[in-house]
């Protein structure tokens, strides 16, 4: 009987040792799946990057090199035994959550509340307004904390928001009485985090990369020499001269005088900015008609003029040539607008074995050269159905193979 007892316990020790061990094995197993596809990420970042080196960041197009590098997903890069997918996109195809008026954000639906609160988060001033929300509320939260006084790090940053849910980042609109951005029901308008961005710069350049002319401090001669007929120079050197220097491009079309041939000239090779780059502009040769939809006072028929044409705008003023954009339209429309982009989003899943991870990094280019600005994990366990990726690859390539 001792001897009996003896065996039992020996086998019950030998099992539970034996099942330890093997959930040890399978811990360890799937946490070097899990480490080999961050490699995997790691090495298609750099790929993504790579490509980008010979990007034409002053007229940027569904058509570049760039964009097709993984075809949206549908490739799978092979990385020793791990694989990673990838999909290029420039950032000024979206919303910029940092830069967008107030009339833009009321475009995506948002609450008057959301709006404001928006507004109270991004700006610096400690008032808050009527509607909006500043360290007053925040800090009598179950959780307190203040208000960000700065640009957002993140879209899925309005979540800290004041009226902000996860429903409201993440879902299209709830109800019938927003603005439709996309024809269709309800549930086929995108949701927020589908068209927004916090990294959009495009530079500020013509299209063969020479500089523009400066509005604000240019002379007659200077203008005249940049393309501008004289009528149009000393119309808006008498303009700068009484009323002070121009704050946007939309004050330039307003200038009495200008005639269509005068604007399609400005857009082409002046500026109202020294900056290197302008911030939240929107590509008309990429950006989708729910975006095209979120500038204030564009009209159905514009919005269908620029899809018809996108890809084939080779300088901004060819935007003059849809029809409906005349000098007093650019009053409204003329800011929001660009051609070019230096910011890109490169989206990733890395891939072995049964286990997934996934990143969205934001390259900023600068002389040429790729930079990382952030890389970030996507807020959804599994975000390829936000964006538009198949479950499963439809080829398999190796990531040192240069795509067909």
């Amino acid at each position: 009987m001792l001897a009996l007892a003896t065996m039992v316990i020996l086998t019950l020790v030998v099992t539970s040792f034996s099942l330890r061990l093997d959930s040890h094995i399978k811990s360890e197993s799937s946490r070097i799946d899990r480490r080999k596809t961050e490699l995997a990420i790691q090495a298609g970042l750099s790929r993504a990057m790579a490509s980008l080196v010979d990007a034409n960041i002053n007229v940027t197009t569904t058509n570049d090199e760039w964009f097709n590098l993984g075809e949206t997903g549908s490739i799978a890069f092979t990385v020793a035994d791990s694989s990673v997918r990838i999909q290029i996109i420039d950032t000024t195809r979206f919303v910029n959550l940092n830069t967008a008026t107030e009339e833009q954000l009321e475009q995506l639906n948002f609450t008057e509340n959301q709006v404001a609160a928006i507004l109270d988060w991004r700006e610096d001033q400690l008032q808050p307004r009527q509607l909006g929300a500043k360290d007053e509320y925040y800090n009598t939260l179950t959780t307190p904390y203040n208000v960000k006084l700065r640009r957002f790090d993140s879209v899925s940053e309005l979540l800290l928001v004041r009226e902000f849910t996860p429903a409201d980042v993440l879902f299209p609109p709830q109800n019938n009485g927003g603005n439709a951005l996309l024809s269709g029901n309800i549930e086929d308008q995108p949701a927020p985090i589908d068209i927004l961005t916090i990294e959009s710069r495009s530079p500020n350049r013509r299209e063969d990369g020479s500089e523009r002319v400066n509005l604000n401090i240019a002379q007659n001669p200077q203008l005249v020499q940049a393309g501008i007929s004289n009528q149009a120079a000393q119309a808006i050197i008498q303009r700068r001269n009484t009323q002070g220097q121009f704050t946007s491009l939309n004050q330039v079309f307003a200038v009495n005088g200008l005639n269509l041939q005068d604007a399609e000239v400005i857009l082409n090779v002046a500026t109202i900015s020294a900056e290197n780059f302008l911030n939240g502009k929107i590509n008309v040769n990429t950006a989708p008609e729910a975006v095209l939809r979120t500038i204030p006072e564009i009209t159905d028929d514009q919005v269908q003029g620029i899809l018809t044409r996108q890809g084939s705008f080779e300088q901004l003023g060819d935007i003059t040539e849809v029809p409906g954009i005349s000098t007093n339209t650019l009053q409204q429309l003329a800011d929001f607008l660009t051609i070019g982009s230096q910011t890109f989003l490169i989206r990733l899943e890395g891939r072995r074995g049964p286990a997934r991870s996934y990143a969205e990094a934001i390259v900023n280019i600068v002389d040429g050269q790729p930079r990382l600005l952030q890389l970030n994990r996507p807020i959804e366990r599994d975000p390829l159905t936000r964006w538009g990726w198949e479950i499963d690859p439809l080829s398999d390539q190796s990531l040192l193979e240069e795509p067909n």
